[in-house]
């Protein structure tokens, strides 16, 4: 199996590391009389501002057809899984090759929103809360949701009180909802034609937000506000396309016709010789891009000033853990931290050897 290296992402790609970590670092201050240094070790590029050289990646073409779920197992076997691009920076590392079709490791998994509600990035979630399902309740009508035509992610109650989705744009009555006492939900159908997002609108002007149903009850009560012929939106909607490695970003490279979705199976992503996007079967067998993600050690000095000991393990512990909340609620997941306090000045003196 031969595997061509692309490129690597680092510090030459992404600009200079600054020479002092003021983008990222942290300064830790609490009220008191005793000086300490101590410095934290995080093994993995991170950061603690806004850094977006981090983390380097090294990115390569594998060229034996695999379908995509193969492609990913290989990639996280051989190196960190299928490629991540979360910029043009990225997408200019790739040298020219000249596969029509490479899987890349964006996709829309189908476990994550066709058969249930799920619990991922691209789940159904609800306007009102912007979260995904607390209950998995569920009343989709047969052959939904699709995803058709890579355009339908927002949700219509349809005749039977059942659901579909449908393309935003598409203008139909809707449903608000309210919380009256005892914290019970009311429905009210507004007849006025509107897109998804005008709706949405309305309702949070007028109501609380559109429709919002947990259980069966609740969607018993939200059929009864309209007529049974009538189509009308609901509050629930979802994000589709999700990277194989978890990574945030939103950075797409879409072909001018995709994705499109045309055989309701279109769940993977593959880019061209022209580094353009496009949608396909996953069961299909392209060549691929893998990436590995270059480990770096970072080192964060912060100087403290507190009461407390800062060899008491039970304190070390509680900044580790307020700076591993830190990271990951910047998407960094993958980072390990070790804890090592510096002596004192006048401990090094002590230990000085004499001439």
């Amino acid at each position: 199996m031969s595997e061509q290296t692309v490129a690597q992402s680092g510090e030459g790609q992404r600009g200079p590391v600054p020479p002092h970590p003021q983008m990222c670092s942290s300064t830790w201050t609490q009220k008191s009389t005793m000086n300490h240094q101590m410095t934290v070790t995080l093994l993995f590029g991170f950061c603690l501002g806004s850094c977006s050289q981090f983390p380097p990646r090294k990115y390569f073409v594998v060229g034996k057809p695999m379908p995509w779920y193969n492609a990913q197992q290989y990639c996280r076997k051989h190196h960190t899984d299928l490629a991540t691009f979360e910029s043009m920076d990225d997408i200019r590392l790739e040298t020219p090759f000249s596969y029509s079709s490479a899987w890349i490791g964006l996709w829309d998994d189908p476990q994550s929103w066709k058969y249930n509600m799920g619990n991922e990035s691209n789940s159904w979630r609800w306007s009102a809360t912007g979260e995904t399902s607390k209950t998995g309740y569920q009343k989709w009508d047969f052959g939904n949701p699709d995803y058709y035509d890579a355009t339908e992610r927002y949700v219509q109650m349809v005749t039977d009180g059942r659901w579909g989705d449908a393309d935003c744009e598409r203008k139909s009555t809707f449903i608000c909802y309210y919380v009256a006492e005892q914290n019970v939900k009311q429905y009210v159908q507004i007849s006025t034609l509107a897109t998804w997002s005008s709706a949405q609108t309305y309702c949070r002007e007028h109501y609380t937000d559109l429709a919002m149903i947990e259980n069966e009850q609740e969607n018993t009560k939200a059929k009864g506000s309209k007529p049974n012929a009538d189509v009308a939106w609901i509050g629930l909607y979802r994000v589709p396309w999700t990277w194989s490695d978890k990574s945030p970003t939103l950075f797409r490279l879409w072909d001018s016709s995709n994705p499109k979705n045309t055989n309701r199976n279109q769940h993977c992503v593959a880019t061209n010789a022209l580094h353009h996007w496009h949608d396909d079967s996953c069961s299909i067998a392209n060549v691929f891009i893998c990436h590995q993600v270059v480990k770096l050690t970072i080192i964060v000095r912060m100087t403290t000033v507190t009461d407390s000991g800062l060899t008491d393990p039970a304190i070390n512990a509680q900044i580790l853990q307020q700076l591993g909340a830190l990271l990951t609620s910047q998407g960094r997941t993958d980072i390990k931290m070790q804890w090592k306090t510096l002596p004192k000045k006048e401990d090094k003196k002590n230990h000085q050897k004499p001439f």
